[in-house]
C-alpha cells in the first residue's frame, strides 16, 4: 500500500511538472472581464467583457471580445406625492483583433496585438410626480450627464496571463487607442412636447487606458 501510494505522487509530480499551462496552436482563449468597483457601485452590471481568441500558431492567434453594461437607477418611491426618478442606460461593444504572443516562462503569458472596436450606448431620464412627466432622451440629465453615443476605434495593447493552474488563468491588460465618437443629441418631453436641448456632435480622442478588470481564463 505504502508503495502505491508513492508511486501515485510521483505519478502526480511527473504530470504537474510537464504540464502544458499556455495555450498552443489550434487552442480557444476565452476569458470573463469583471469591473464591479466603477460608478460607485450603483450599477447592475457596469461594463462585462467576454473575449476569445483562436491560436493560428503557438504565438500568434486572432481574437473576439463583447462588452455589455446595464445601469437602471430609482430614486423617490416611497409616498405617492414624491417624484420618482428613473435612469437607464444601456451599453453594447464588439471588437476585432490580432494578438503576438511572447516569453518563454511556463505560467506567464506576455502579448501585445492591435484591435478594432465598435460600441454603441444609449441613455435616458424620466421623472413622474401627481402632475405629470418629464422625460430626457439621449442622457440622463439636460447637461449631457451619462450621454448616449455610438463610437469607433482603433488601438494598440499589451497585457499579461498567469496561468495558476494548466489551462486556467488570471490577467490584466493596458491600450493605447484612437477613438471616434458620435453623440446622440439630448431632447426633452412633457407629453406631447418634445425640446431639442443639445444636437447630435462628433469627437475624437487618444488615450491611454488600463483597464481594472479581474479577468479570468479558460485555453480548450
Amino acid at each position: 500500500m505504502k508503495k502505491l501510494f508513492i508511486a501515485a505522487i510521483a505519478v502526480f509530480g511527473f504530470a504537474t511538472a510537464n504540464a502544458q499551462y499556455k495555450a498552443e496552436k489550434g487552442d480557444l482563449q476565452t476569458s470573463v472581464d469583471f469591473r464591479p468597483f466603477n460608478n460607485g457601485g450603483k450599477e447592475m452590471f457596469d461594463n462585462i467583457g467576454i473575449n476569445a481568441s483562436y491560436f493560428v500558431s503557438d504565438k500568434d492567434a486572432i481574437r473576439l471580445g463583447l462588452n455589455f453594461g446595464l445601469n437602471n437607477e430609482k430614486q423617490g418611491e416611497s409616498t405617492a406625492t414624491t417624484t420618482k426618478d428613473t435612469r437607464k442606460s444601456t451599453l453594447f461593444g464588439i471588437a476585432a483583433g490580432y494578438e503576438r504572443h511572447f516569453g518563454k516562462f511556463d505560467r506567464l503569458d506576455i502579448y501585445a496585438g492591435a484591435e478594432a472596436e465598435l460600441s454603441l450606448k444609449s441613455s435616458s431620464a424620466k421623472s413622474e410626480n401627481t402632475a405629470g412627466y418629464t422625460e430626457i432622451k439621449g442622457a440622463q440629465s439636460t447637461a449631457g450627464a451619462n450621454r448616449g453615443y455610438t463610437q469607433f476605434g482603433v488601438g494598440v495593447f499589451t497585457g499579461a496571463n498567469f496561468y495558476v493552474y494548466k489551462k486556467l488563468y488570471i490577467g490584466a491588460e493596458i491600450e493605447f487607442a484612437f477613438s471616434n465618437t458620435s453623440w446622440k443629441k439630448i431632447e426633452t418631453a412633457n407629453g406631447t412636447t418634445s425640446t431639442e436641448v443639445a444636437p447630435k456632435a462628433t469627437g475624437t480622442e487618444l488615450k491611454f487606458a488600463v483597464n481594472p478588470a479581474l479577468r479570468l481564463g479558460w485555453t480548450f
